[in-house]
């Protein structure tokens, strides 16, 4: 016979249990329900291959590294960004459909984050550029100049389409310099056509996104062309430069990513005729230049360079519509002015100049005549107060020992001249049989610190190098001082 109060007593223990379970089978619901709300909070970095087929979803970020630059394919439905770890934006190319986007990334950690609030598949492919750059360049990197040396410049002709990458690795031994040259054998419009993907959107911050093109021209006689800059994605975008008959080199500066560009070129009349010096004089302002007028021509820039000390000419004053004028401002007469002096602030007293002169135009873009044949030119200080030589200076030698640094020199002092204008200098190592001459405006003193240009070397132990002076004072020379030496302590860490 059953008994009835036990069986109620088993009934209730039963229930007791239900309900228990109940319990705890609600709160492991409710926990992971919170969990789950926690995980859309708190967003999670998830590693992903740059070679797979995997799921992404809203909140996430999903991490690659490649240990090389890469191009990387993705292929999606879903909607999403990739960033370096600046935060900078990555640029994808077209694929071969709406769901295809490739990257060209430089070697680090990428992030990539989607809108997409389920689970999307995305598949990923990565293959080193290593492996693929010879398609991807005309020229292979190991054909371009180390440096910037025009010289070794990789030659281009008019037509050529030219594709490459820039500073796309860390190894500078990888990338390349960009540096290109070209002849023209008449005067011609040369039109620059180019196309740009770099990695990276534009933003404030990013400094690797900006195209400089330079073209220089292969003469003592330098001068500063238009440069064609351009940010960011550029497609078929065309600039041009009027050029005279001579050899040009063009560099491109290095922002990060895939180039291609192609030079055409056709003929011109809009460069300035050849204008021609007719006097060079010394005045208390400084070296005074006149010339003759050219055709088409808004201004003219005067070169000036030291015979001694300096192989390339510089602009000693540039021509208004460049870079500014220093006596008055441009106006429509400025055309009609044919005559500019060279201020005697970039002049020293007895210093010899090669003088020459140059006719700009600037109404479309900035186009130059040939320069003009030159003229040496020594200039003297108009003379004022005493007639009568001046006093031979007394001198002081001493050689500054550095401990074997990089900035060593020869210390060179004189007594003061009230009277002097500048000091003419000469020094040599001693057995050479050779004196180097320049000339200083400072009072009282000056230095040797690189005897490399004249002497084929840089300072070495036990060297003797034996120093004279002699003073300036308009055209009057004084006698030489008398001959000092100064021997090398040691020879320095260069």
């Amino acid at each position: 016979m059953v008994n009835l109060k036990n069986l109620r007593i088993i009934k209730q223990k039963k229930v007791k249990t239900m309900k228990r379970r109940g319990y705890l089978i609600g709160a492991v619901v409710a926990g992971a329900l919170l969990f789950s709300l926690n995980t859309n909070v708190q967003a999670a970095i998830v590693p992903i291959s740059g070679n797979a087929t995997s799921y992404v979803r809203k909140g996430n970020q999903y991490r690659f590294y490649f240990k090389a630059p890469t191009r990387l394919t993705v292929t999606t439905k879903a909607k999403y960004k990739i960033l370096n770890t600046s935060n900078w934006k990555c640029i994808p190319y077209k694929g071969k459909n709406k769901n295809t986007k490739v990257f060209y990334l430089r070697s680090g950690h990428y992030n990539l984050t989607t809108k997409s609030g389920k689970n999307v598949k995305i598949k990923t492919s990565a293959t080193r550029i290593t492996k693929i750059r010879n398609k991807l360049e005309t020229f292979s990197h190991k054909t371009y100049p180390t440096t910037i040396r025009y010289p070794e410049a990789i030659p281009l002709k008019m037509g050529q389409t030219v594709t490459g990458l820039s500073n796309m690795y860390h190894s500078d031994k990888l990338n390349t310099t960009n540096i290109y040259k070209f002849t023209l054998d008449k005067d011609q419009k040369v039109t620059m056509n180019m196309s740009v993907q770099p990695v990276y959107e534009n933003s404030r911050s990013n400094i690797f996104n900006t195209n400089n093109i330079q073209i220089v021209q292969d003469t003592d006689y330098g001068y500063a062309l238009n440069q064609w800059e351009t940010k960011g994605t550029l497609k078929n975008g065309q600039y041009s430069w009027n050029l005279e008959k001579e050899t040009y080199y063009l560099e491109k500066g290095t922002a990060r990513g895939r180039f291609s560009f192609k030079l055409s070129s056709e003929d011109t009349n809009a460069l300035p005729s050849t204008p021609k010096l007719t006097k060079v004089s010394s005045t208390e302002d400084g070296i005074k230049v006149d010339y003759t007028k050219a055709d088409n021509a808004t201004g003219y820039g005067i070169y000036g360079s030291s015979v001694r000390r300096h192989k390339s000419k510089d602009l000693l004053l540039d021509a208004a519509p460049m870079i500014g004028h220093s006596n008055f401002t441009p106006d429509s007469k400025y055309p009609d002015v044919l005559t500019q002096t060279i201020s005697k602030n970039r002049l020293i007293n007895g210093e010899t100049y090669d003088i020459a002169v140059r006719a700009v135009n600037d109404e479309e873009r900035l186009s130059f005549s040939p320069v003009s044949a030159n003229q040496k030119f020594t200039y003297y200080i108009p003379l004022k107060g005493s007639h009568e030589k001046p006093k031979t200076p007394t001198l002081k030698v001493s050689y500054y020992d550095d401990h074997g640094s990089d900035e060593p020199y020869i210390d060179i002092e004189w007594d003061v001249n009230p009277e002097a204008d500048s000091y003419e200098i000469q020094y040599s190592l001693k057995g050479s049989n050779k004196w180097a001459t320049f000339f200083s405006k400072a009072r009282s003193g000056d230095i040797v610190d690189d005897p490399t240009n004249d002497f084929g070397q840089d300072f070495k132990k036990d060297q003797v190098y034996e120093v004279r002076v002699r003073t300036l004072h308009s055209n009057l020379i004084s006698d030489w001082s008398e001959v000092k030496t100064a021997r090398v302590d040691v020879t320095p860490n260069r």
